[in-house]
C-alpha cells in the first residue's frame, strides 16, 4: 500500500503535537554604579633649609697724626674698593667668618 499525494483513497490529515519551549535569551546593559572611596591626607613636613644672613657692625676708627700720608693713602684705596664691592663684600665677610671658625 502506497501513499500518494494524488490518491482519493488517502486524504491528508494534521495532527498536532504538544508545544515546546525554546527560550531566546536577549541581554540588555542596566547600569550599576560602583563608587571607591579614597581617602587622601595631606601630611606637612618641615625640612630645615638654610638662609644666610649677614649682619655688619661698622667701627669708627681714630687715627693719630702721625704718618698721616701713608694712613691717609690706605683709607682712600679702602674707601674705593667698598664702593665697587657690592656682593664681594658679602662673600669676604662668608670668608672672615668661616676663618675665624676655624
Amino acid at each position: 500500500m502506497s501513499c500518494r499525494p494524488c490518491d482519493p483513497f488517502c486524504p491528508t490529515v494534521r495532527v498536532y503535537d504538544p508545544p515546546v519551549t525554546v527560550y531566546n535569551d536577549v541581554f540588555h546593559p542596566q547600569i550599576v554604579e560602583v563608587v571607591h572611596r579614597v581617602n587622601v591626607v595631606n601630611r606637612h613636613h618641615c625640612v630645615p633649609c638654610e638662609k644666610h644672613l649677614y649682619e655688619y657692625c661698622y667701627h669708627n676708627e681714630e687715627v693719630s697724626n702721625e704718618g698721616e700720608h701713608n694712613n691717609h693713602h690706605r683709607s682712600r684705596s679702602n674707601r674705593s674698593r667698598s664702593r665697587y664691592a657690592g656682593v664681594s663684600k658679602v662673600k669676604a665677610a662668608a670668608k672672615n667668618k668661616n676663618k675665624k671658625k676655624k
